[in-house]
């Protein structure tokens, strides 16, 4: 069974020879090609592939110039492979090749996909900061959770699978993804996917291609895998979204009367209230229910129903607040505080008022319930009802 090892490249021509030679190292008995897909390297990588295909048959070189990106060249190389095992792996030598037998075992084993990971026991991301450390494990977190997938390393870019099933989602696929792993696993649902650990090893050559360019692609596939995942409906995110900002305005509000005004009681607490409650109602209406908008007077009418289905929640919010301050107005200590600490005081009791009136309108919610979450399998998502955060 022959195994086909693809690297996408973009200036890496000191690293190719290297990665050739430790793959040879690793793959002994296994039949193998290795091919290298270029986007055109300033620095003649695709030249420097090219000449070691003249001295070792294994090797192939693709030289892409249209449609640049990682994705786009692992999709190209997946392409043009012969083997019936698709393996993608970096060219700067951060991902250790002395895995791939382990890695074939599994897949032969019964394995649908075979992910060298870094964050199960056996594994390390090596000498990373500890910002990159955070900023990985928030990533792999976030597209965990909101695809559904059961991986600890979801943002790996090493991973081994079968050719007869990349065809399968080969049309499927959109190579603008930062993660090519993670459009395969949104596409290929069900599959058994196995890890095997390693420690990702310091860039030997090259620079590193990670940039806030790149983070903005991965959120933008992150959303849009998820959209068509339907585990999470964008119209959801886009509500929870809603109600968080609500929340900051509430707060903000808050705080300029508290900080500008004389208003100190429930009528402050209402008045924030109400400000974030015509923020959820505009964005509400503009960004997450496009599909339902309203325009002129007939929007200006709906609010009123809309701050009726809100009056439970905002009720409750304002009423939590009141009862709050007249509890701390027992004790002489804070009726005696400073300034500074009255104020802090006061916009810790909206913080609880509020989190009493989102609960309380979630469950308003829940007792006839939309689900925002829905099994990965149901062909037709539901939406959940619309945030009335105060």
């Amino acid at each position: 069974m022959r195994l086909s090892v693809v690297s996408p490249t973009l200036n890496e021509a000191e690293n190719v020879p290297r990665l050739v030679e430790q793959i040879e190292h690793a793959l002994n008995d296994i039949d193998y090609e290795v091919l290298i897909v270029d986007d055109n390297s300033p620095d003649l990588t695709w030249a420097v592939a090219d000449e070691l295909s003249f001295k070792n048959p294994r090797v192939r070189a693709i030289r892409r110039l249209n449609a640049p990106g990682l994705g786009m060249a692992v999709i190209e190389g997946f392409s043009a492979a012969t083997g019936e095992m698709l393996l993608c792996i970096d060219a700067d030598l951060q991902h250790d090749p002395a895995i791939l037998s382990r890695m074939v075992e599994e897949l032969q084993a019964g394995a649908d996909i075979v992910v060298g990971s870094r964050h199960i026991d056996g594994g390390s991301t090596g000498e990373w900061t500890w910002l990159r450390r955070a900023e990985s494990w928030i990533a792999g977190n976030v597209a965990e959770f909101l695809l559904g997938f059961r991986l600890r390393d979801p943002m790996s870019g090493y991973f081994l699978m079968w050719s007869k099933d990349f065809r399968e989602v080969k049309s499927k696929l959109d190579g603008n993804g930062f993660k090519i792993l993670l459009e395969i696993l949104a596409r290929l649902r069900g599959a058994e996917v196995k890890e095997v650990p390693y420690t990702f090893r310091p860039r030997t050559f090259g620079e590193s291609k990670l940039s806030g360019r790149v983070v903005l692609f991965f959120v933008r596939q992150l959303w849009r895998l998820c959209s068509d995942s339907r585990r999470a409906p964008v119209r959801f995110l886009k509500s929870a979204l809603v109600g968080s900002v609500g929340v900051l305005i509430n707060l903000a509000v808050m705080a300029c009367l508290l900080g500008l005004t004389t208003l100190k009681d429930w009528r402050a607490s209402a008045l924030a209230c109400l400000a974030a409650n015509v923020q959820n109602y505009v964005l509400t209406g503009f960004w997450t229910s496009t599909d339902r908008a309203r325009a002129g007077f007939r929007k200006f009418l709906a609010y009123f129903s809309y701050m009726f289905m809100s009056a439970a929640g905002l009720t409750i919010t304002t009423g939590t607040y009141a009862g709050l301050i007249w509890s701390l107005t027992r004790f002489s200590s804070f009726a005696h505080g400073t300034p500074h600490h009255l104020f802090l005081s006061r916009l810790t009791c909206e913080l609880v008022a509020v989190l009493a009136g989102v609960s309380f309108s979630y469950r308003m919610n829940d007792a006839n319930p939309r689900p925002a979450f829905v099994p990965l399998k149901v062909n037709s998502p539901q939406q959940p009802s619309t945030s009335t955060l105060p």
